[in-house]
């Protein structure tokens, strides 16, 4: 299967908007978080898809840019597990060793 990710979109009437974006998972997929240099931020890139995460000053931080970070490694501890279990109740294996590990 070649590999490729796709963005989606969607602004309401209103001028709100939600972005989406889908990484077919591949040796390809990249996620990266700088650690001990002078900014903050974690990049997921994949397929000329490239989203990078960080503070509004990514080298000087505030308490809330901590609350947010802490939010979003709840979540995506939360996200971790929930696609675990649903990779299992779907037949699948018991997901690989955990890459942080």
């Amino acid at each position: 299967m070649d590999s490729y990710s796709y963005t989606t979109v969607s602004v309401k009437p209103d001028g709100s908007a939600h972005t989406s974006v889908s990484m077919l998972p591949d040796k390809w997929l990249s996620v990266v978080c700088p650690r001990g240099k002078d900014r903050a931020q974690i990049s997921l890139s994949h397929s000329r898809a490239d989203v990078t995460l960080s503070p509004t000053n990514a080298t000087a931080p505030t308490a809330g840019d901590v609350w947010v970070a802490r939010k979003l490694a709840t979540s995506f501890a939360l996200y971790a597990a929930e696609v675990e279990r649903l990779h299992v109740a779907n037949g699948g294996s018991e997901p690989a060793q955990d890459p942080a590990a």
